[in-house]
């Protein structure tokens, strides 16, 4: 059995991919690794870009496996995960890469813990631009639930595991189109698993980069933030008066501010546009999320402005 193998869930990635897999075979380790890209449907040269750097590191095995029957992350990760070979498992975006030394910390962390997560970069493959609609996330500790169960939480590329904590947990659910890195987290925490930060290893995680890329980002994010707090029994009543009321207030006067700036003579650079998207795109979920699974939305700032600070549950729970 492989010691480590590393999975990459992928639906169209063949853009990034390349950079992806060259951060990979650069990674050195005494131990044996591998790496499985699941591919959930692409239908560009994704399957076609792996197999050519199959082809040019032979002594790396390199796996693709078909994770198309069900769309999904969630569905493509499980599939990955049962066709590796490896004792642990480690993580990566196709649009993502790792720092040198990635691999080799992880795999230390592993050998003395069972659950384990990267620190986050988001400096070295995103614009200033971008960063000012950031906060920063993952990059000295972890993320705590902003509800019970309080647990740390990490984003899912960036974790670590070894093959029991999977199947303890019952792998990633497919209900969740994005968090499913964070419901994994909590469930298992809720089955005895702590989750370490590895200070030393570095993740490099790629941003939306436009606005409108942003605000759909954020609206799912926030979409899906209502479906963690209602099963972990976080969420008001839905019919709840005082979470309406001040969604609808904080929403109005995040128009207002929009149309205030809209109607003037100021220009708005492309980081306020791409800022005001992320809110937007937030108090949007927050009602669609709200709606859909029957739970009052959350109670937190829409500002328009960058230097507004984000409130818990959006610090918490979006990435």
């Amino acid at each position: 059995m492989t010691d480590i193998s590393i999975i990459i869930a992928c639906l169209n990635g063949a853009d990034t991919l390349a950079e992806t897999l060259d951060s990979l075979v650069a990674q050195g380790s005494a131990l044996s690794w591998d790496i499985v890209l699941a591919d959930n449907g692409s239908t560009d040269a994704s399957a076609a870009v792996f197999a050519a750097f199959a082809t040019q590191h032979p002594h790396i095995p390199m796996q693709l496996v078909d994770a198309s029957a069900t769309r999904g992350k969630s569905h493509a990760l499980n599939v990955g995960i049962r066709a590796a070979a490896g004792r642990s498992l480690l993580f990566c975006d196709a649009d993502d890469t790792v720092a040198p030394g990635w691999l080799a910390a992880m795999s230390r962390a592993l050998e003395t813990h069972d659950f384990v997560a990267a620190r986050f970069d988001i400096r070295a493959l995103n614009p200033e631009w971008v960063l000012a609609t950031r906060d920063s996330i993952q990059t000295t500790r972890l993320r705590r639930l902003p509800f019970e169960p309080f647990c740390p939480v990490a984003g899912g590329a960036t974790l670590g595991f070894r093959r029991r904590v999977f199947e303890a947990v019952g792998g990633f659910d497919p209900a969740f189109a994005v968090s499913e890195d964070t419901d994994f987290c909590i469930r298992a925490h809720d089955a005895g698993f702590t989750l370490k930060l590895v200070q030393d290893a570095i993740y490099n995680y790629r941003l939306r980069a436009t606005p409108r890329a942003i605000r759909r980002q954020a609206h799912t994010y926030a979409s899906f933030d209502a479906l963690l707090r209602r099963r972990c029994a976080a969420a008001q009543p839905f019919l709840s008066h005082k979470p309406w009321t001040m969604w609808s207030a904080r929403t109005f006067r995040l128009l207002v501010e929009w149309i205030r700036h809209a109607v003037s003579l100021r220009q708005w650079d492309v980081a306020e546009r791409a800022f005001f998207s992320k809110r937007l795109g937030t108090a949007t979920g927050d009602f669609v999320g709200s709606l859909a699974f029957r739970v009052a939305p959350p109670v937190r700032a829409y500002s328009i402005r960058r230097s507004g600070a984000a409130s818990g549950d959006e610090a918490a729970l979006q990435q």
